[in-house]
């Protein structure tokens, strides 16, 4: 498992299409001297946005001419070509997707917050004392109560920590943040309370509830999935985007509706089941891009 590599910066406005651009355009940029001054950033903060990259599965890293380097993955690809500025809810959707789905183990932290921990309203002491224990219960080495601290404090900013509406010039928010998935309640110093939000099918978009069920599918080997697992299977709606069950309902019959590749309701032993489709999280991409949705 893995904490704080993104020292302590949440990833900001416009990171995200710098990163990808100078990947592509030179494989080394991350890894190079002087990088951080001509992208602009501190060098802690350079080493941030690759870490963000990496755990947001849109660059990988390589081993080039026997040096390591950076790639864009097909993800990387798609989202460089058809929304690099993130403007789209379905792009952040699958990217917090992505980092909940922490499938290189560099994104623990909001692996646990999504997929672990139940509660949705929690003191900020309380929410540090149960990432806490479940790390020592978990890591065989002993992992600092400051660095379990700046990991939490780190994700509670990175979808909180919207534009200041007196500065239109403030650049150092949170893209994520206009998800909303996450609300801070000031309540005295040290006690703020820490909100799970559940989303509109609007904020999140139907292509990327999609992707998460052809991941889900693909990952599993199936193409029948459970409404008791949408709402409380690991990486799936329930979880992932705090869904209840009538609003999972109202997003499945859209998705039924779909004019080329709907989703089929199946009832088997008095279980209600979705099936499927043959397509792959990259095929609904290129349907995506081809209809206009990320664009």
């Amino acid at each position: 498992m893995a904490y704080a590599r993104h020292q302590s910066f949440y990833i900001r406005d416009k990171w995200f299409s710098k990163g990808l651009r100078e990947v592509k355009r030179n494989s080394r940029f991350l890894l190079e001297e002087g990088s951080f001054e001509k992208i602009g950033l501190g060098k802690n903060m350079l080493e941030a946005l690759k870490y963000w990259l990496l755990a947001l599965g849109v660059i990988n890293e390589i081993q080039k001419h026997g040096q390591r380097s950076h790639e864009l993955t097909k993800l990387g690809n798609y989202f460089f070509e058809n929304d690099k500025l993130l403007q789209k809810p379905e792009t952040l959707a699958i990217l917090h997707y992505n980092l909940v789905r922490n499938k290189e183990d560099q994104s623990t932290i909001f692996e646990w917050f999504f997929n672990v921990y139940k509660e949705t309203s929690v003191s900020k002491p309380d929410l540090i004392h149960s990432f806490t224990t479940w790390v020592e219960q978990r890591e065989p080495k002993a992992i600092s109560e400051k660095t379990l601290k700046r990991d939490l404090d780190c994700l509670i900013q990175f979808y909180a920590k919207g534009p200041n509406e007196n500065d239109p010039e403030d650049m150092i928010f949170s893209p994520f943040s206009s998800l909303s998935l996450i609300k801070v309640e000031k309540s005295g110093e040290g006690f703020d309370r820490i909100k799970k939000k559940s989303l509109s099918i609007e904020n999140i978009g139907t292509l990327a509830l999609y992707y998460v069920l052809l991941e889900y599918a693909e990952n599993k080997k199936v193409d029948l999935i459970s409404i008791d697992e949408i709402l409380n299977g690991d990486f799936l709606w329930g979880k992932v985007f705090n869904f209840s069950r009538n609003k999972a309902v109202e997003a499945l019959n859209l998705l039924a509706e779909d004019q080329k590749k709907p989703i089929q309701y199946v009832r088997t032993n008095n279980l209600d089941y979705i099936k499927v489709p043959k397509l792959s999280p990259t095929e609904l991409l290129e349907v995506g891009v081809n209809e206009g949705v990320l664009k």
